[in-house]
C-alpha cells in the first residue's frame, strides 16, 4: 500500500468523523440556543412581574398617603369641633350667668 493511498485513507476517516462530530456538536449548539432563548424570556417576564409589583407598590402608597393626609384632616376637624363645643358651652355658661345678674337687677324676672 502506498502512502498516498493511506493518506487518503486516514482523511476519508477523518472527514467522517469531523462530520459527525460537526453534527452532534451542532445540534448541542441548538438545545443550547433553545435554552437560552427559554431563559431570556423568563428573564423578560420575571422583569415584567417586577415592573407590575413596583407599580402596584407606588399605588398603594400613594393610597395609604391619601388615607393618611384624609385621617389627618377628620382628625384636626374632630378637634376642632371639641374645642368649639367647648367653647360654646363655656360661652352659655357665662352668658347665663350675665344674664340673670341682669335679670335679677331688673327685678327678678
Amino acid at each position: 500500500m502506498s502512502y498516498g493511498l493511506v493518506a487518503l485513507l486516514a482523511a476519508t476517516i477523518l472527514s467522517i468523523t469531523l462530520a459527525a462530530i460537526i453534527a452532534r456538536l451542532s445540534l448541542r449548539l441548538r438545545v443550547v440556543e433553545d435554552r437560552l432563548d427559554d431563559a431570556e424570556r423568563q428573564a423578560i417576564d420575571a422583569a415584567a412581574e417586577r415592573d407590575r409589583a413596583h407599580a402596584e407598590l407606588a399605588q398603594s402608597r400613594e393610597r395609604l398617603a391619601e388615607a393618611r393626609s384624609a385621617a389627618g384632616r377628620a382628625q384636626a376637624a374632630a378637634e376642632r369641633e371639641l374645642r368649639m363645643k367647648s367653647l360654646v358651652e363655656e360661652d352659655r355658661r357665662f352668658g347665663e350667668g350675665r344674664f340673670d345678674g341682669f335679670n335679677r337687677s331688673l327685678g327678678g324676672r
